[in-house]
């Protein structure tokens, strides 16, 4: 009955380490996955804007988050090289900004 304890309190706490390491993970892949698809759909909606003014001002938003998901890639390869956070944390948040600027086009 011991021994049957210890095994199941022995798999619980691989179970909880194992669940907390991948909340520490980074999530630059998704993040820039996710900024991908949302400047897929800005373009296809951009497409369909008739007014030039706000037609440039669509097409330059998803220029700079074009820009902001490169820089973002880059970053997080160079964080996995390095071995840094911080350019992971930067890598992050280019790619959220990214995705964020492009959710704007309508």
């Amino acid at each position: 009955m011991v021994r049957h304890k210890l095994t199941i309190g022995a798999f619980a706490g691989v179970l909880a380490f194992s669940v907390s390491a991948q909340v520490f993970a980074f999530s630059c892949p998704g993040l820039q996955k996710a900024a991908n698809e949302s400047i897929a759909k800005a373009e296809a909606a951009a497409a369909n804007i008739t007014d030039e003014r706000e037609k440039g001002r669509a097409l330059t938003n998803i220029a700079m988050a074009k820009e902001w998901v490169q820089q973002s890639v880059a970053d997080h390869k160079e964080a996995g090289a390095k071995k840094d956070a911080q350019l992971h944390y930067n890598a992050e948040a280019k790619a959220k900004a990214a995705k964020a600027l492009v959710d704007q086009v309508k």
